[in-house]
């Protein structure tokens, strides 16, 4: 847990903040310029505010009224910029190891090994930064900063120089790390996608303040002006490709298999799966001679409503979250616990390398 009240003065820009971050994946949202990467930066001792106070659990990382400053390497916080940051003379494991031989061996939570693999990063060991791909990088800027073992996981829009197949791998990655590790997370994006498919809680920001904090869900049913096009939002899971040898491919994920246009991978490969949520179809009963070739079984988890717009969230096997109109919720009167049928076709799910 931290809980910061802070403000910097500085000659073009001002900050002006006053929150807490919990245990889960925190995102902090909002337009270029809100002032998101300063917030972090003076969460991690990269920037000395003028005023206020940082504390982490129970330690005083600064305090302006009893003149604490707590250095940015005894804070135990891990960080993971835009570009990765990597050494680019050292291999990738030396990357990784670097900060885990810095660490007290009391301190040490997280072993490197364990993150290579988990990260996808155990055949890259041995090349240099020059010789991975942008996503590749990136997974190893994350498995370097995990392994210092810090006490919560700060990153400044990760994922905001790859391509869409890219950003889909490393989000399915980080929710992995934070699932096996229940590491602490703060995001910093300006996309409505990540943020949804990442975190539990949004803290809003705008030119140097804080303007609210919600669920994710909340920007999508449009609960605060944004200028992101919300009709792209996509559900993202990491797959295995079961069958590539038809016309129609066949992944599984989380033991739902599932139908996908034609695959170029081979069986057991992994691969990113992307299903709009308005490509979603909800039924209400097991729809029977269509040409739609997925037709899922499960529990609605949550409705949200709002203005007219509505998303249901569905256990499927994977989550998926639903698009449709508030009078459709209302007609086919959804409710937590209903059991339902998902709909979509196989051209509705897109498919991407996982590397």
């Amino acid at each position: 847990m931290i809980t910061f009240d802070l403000r910097l003065d500085r000659q073009n820009f001002k900050l002006d903040v006053a929150g807490e971050i919990g245990r889960g994946v925190t995102a902090v949202f909002g337009p270029s310029g809100a002032g998101k990467s300063t917030l972090l930066s003076a969460l991690s001792g990269s920037t000395k505010p003028d005023h206020g106070s940082i504390k982490m659990n129970n330690e005083v990382l600064f305090s302006s009224d009893a003149d604490t400053w707590l250095a940015p390497e005894r804070r135990r916080i891990g960080v993971v910029y835009q570009d990765g940051a990597l050494f680019t003379h050292l291999s990738v494991r030396k990357n990784i190891e670097f900060g885990y031989k810095l660490t007290p061996p009391d301190d040490r939570k997280f072993q490197p090994d364990q993150l290579m693999s988990l990260l996808g990063l155990s055949q890259l060991v041995d090349r240099k930064p020059g010789q991975l791909s942008g996503g590749e990088r990136q997974r190893v800027a994350i498995a370097r900063a995990i392994a210092a073992s810090p006490k919560i996981l700060l990153l400044d829009e990760p994922l905001a120089s790859l391509d869409v197949a890219r950003k889909m791998s490393i989000l399915d990655y980080l929710k992995q790390i934070h699932k096996t590790f229940e590491l602490p997370m703060v995001y910093v994006s300006h996309s409505i996608s990540e943020v949804v498919n990442l975190a539990d809680t949004v803290i809003r920001m705008k030119d140097g303040k804080i303007t609210g904090s919600s669920t994710s869900v909340d920007l999508l049913l449009g609960a605060v002006p944004v200028e992101t096009d919300i009709e792209k939002y996509s559900n993202q899971f990491e797959a295995k490709i079961i069958d590539s040898s038809g016309a129609i491919g066949i992944v599984e994920v989380d033991g739902v298999k599932i139908s996908t246009p034609r695959l170029s991978g081979d069986s057991g490969d992994s691969v990113i799966l992307g299903i709009g949520a308005n490509q979603l179809i909800v039924s209400l009963g097991k729809p029977e001679r269509m040409s739609a070739r997925n037709v899922l079984p499960g529990d609605i988890q949550n409705v949200s409503a709002r203005n007219g717009r509505a998303y249901v969230e569905v256990d499927a096997g994977p989550n998926l979250l639903v698009e449709l109109t508030e009078s459709a919720v209302h007609d086919l009167d959804l409710k937590m616990g209903m059991p339902v049928h998902l709909v979509f076709k196989s051209s509705n799910v897109e498919v991407y390398s996982d590397n």
